[in-house]
């Protein structure tokens, strides 16, 4: 699998005037090739490959002095990545989703550089082609084949380097056991023992404190230091939001791995349901996606399984089969059949471990819906802090 670690970087004045410098020039190739590729196909009907928009870097480079300061694999790095939004544009297209046709970069809106095999070494500091040694936080073991380097820039003007490595996984013996998870935004989520956690709600908490900061932002003049010094307050501030949640996720998603070999959760359509204009606030605060993924390469490297169930009929079921009809604002569930009074949210996670494994503990199918599973064999990228 791959993981990547991220490390904080502080670099010297004289060197983060370089390294910004390397991103405007970055940008500035980013949206000179995507231009070339775009006319290319409109005047003469030829859709230019990652080999052609490499060969024309000779041609930019006589153009442009300036270019020859960027090790050439970084060059090489941003056609690749145009190559990848053509992709994922023709991909979106053809499953008629909306296609997103890929753009120009804006200034502040292209904010990393990769260095994919060479240009870069790491030790006590972290040596860059053309730039030197910068001081790096280093605060744990980097496992296994690096692969690629991105320096990345915040929004809060923070710099970090993000290392991709390539890790073999061995296989673990653990003890079979399994766990229903439902995930909502009352509880963050409950769990087929019974366990409710929170939502924290952290972009709630910030709300009135967000609002006060963006109406100063808005009131400085454009262009001014002021604005510069505001714009900046508004970033730490949407920074830390962010950094809040994703330590809660990093922590709720290694206990579950930890302790469970296997999970069981809903296959959501996470992006339609934020369409719903009274819930897609609070369901982007509660990062449902961001969790999936985080336990995806968590439960693989514990050795365990993920299992996606068709969500249907979970909430409206008891654990006998007797259909219990419910709207969203009743919160306990009570079955005239069998007599149980439990809360809904326990119960839907219950339904669910049932529909992925039976009494026997065995993965089984049923008329409710189809299982999917994340089998460890399949490949997973994961981002450790």
């Amino acid at each position: 699998m791959l993981k990547t670690y991220k490390f904080r970087l502080y670099p010297s004045k004289k060197q983060e005037l370089k390294l910004n410098q390397f991103i405007e020039l970055a940008r500035f190739s980013y949206n000179k090739q995507l231009e070339l590729k775009i006319n290319e196909y409109k005047i003469n009907n030829k859709n230019l490959s990652q080999f052609d928009l490499n060969n024309n870097l000779i041609k930019l480079k006589e153009e442009n002095k300036n270019l020859t300061q960027l090790h050439s694999q970084v060059l090489q790095n941003i056609n690749q990545r145009i190559n990848y939004a053509f992709n994922n544009f023709f991909r979106r297209l053809k499953s008629k989703e909306n296609p997103g046709f890929p753009r120009f970069k804006g200034k502040n809106k292209y904010d990393s550089i990769t260095y994919p095999q060479s240009g870069f070494k790491l030790e006590n500091k972290l040596y860059l082609s053309k730039i030197g040694k910068i001081n790096i936080v280093k605060h744990r073991q980097l496992e296994g084949n690096i692969k690629t380097l991105t320096i990345t820039k915040t929004s809060s003007n923070k710099w970090f380097a993000c290392f991709s490595a390539e890790k073999e996984v061995k296989k673990q013996n653990r003890i079979e056991n399994h766990i229903g998870i439902d995930l909502g935004l009352k509880h963050f989520y409950a769990d087929s023992e019974g366990n409710l956690i929170n939502n924290p709600k952290y972009l709630r908490k910030s709300e009135l404190k967000l609002i006060k900061t963006c109406k100063n932002h808005s009131r400085k003049k454009k262009g001014s230091k002021n604005r510069l010094k505001s714009r900046l307050k508004l970033a730490k501030l949407y920074e830390r939001i962010t950094n809040q949640r994703l330590d809660f996720l990093h922590k709720q998603s290694r206990v579950l791995t930890n302790n469970y070999s296997n999970i069981t959760v809903e296959k959501l359509n996470i992006q339609k349901m934020q369409q719903n204009k009274y819930l897609s606030k609070s369901i982007a605060d509660v990062s449902w996606n961001k969790f999936l993924q985080l336990l995806s390469y968590k439960v693989e490297e514990t050795g365990g399984k993920l299992i996606e169930v068709d969500p249907k009929g979970t909430s409206q079921y008891c654990i006998c089969g007797n259909k219990v009809e419910k709207s969203l604002a009743v919160r306990i569930h009570k079955c005239n059949n069998c007599k149980i009074e439990i809360n809904r949210d326990v119960m839907s996670a219950i339904l669910i471990k049932n529909k992925a494994f039976d009494t026997a503990g065995s993965a089984e199918i049923n008329a409710w819906g189809n299982v999917s599973c994340r089998n460890v064999d399949e490949p997973r990228i994961s981002c450790i802090f």
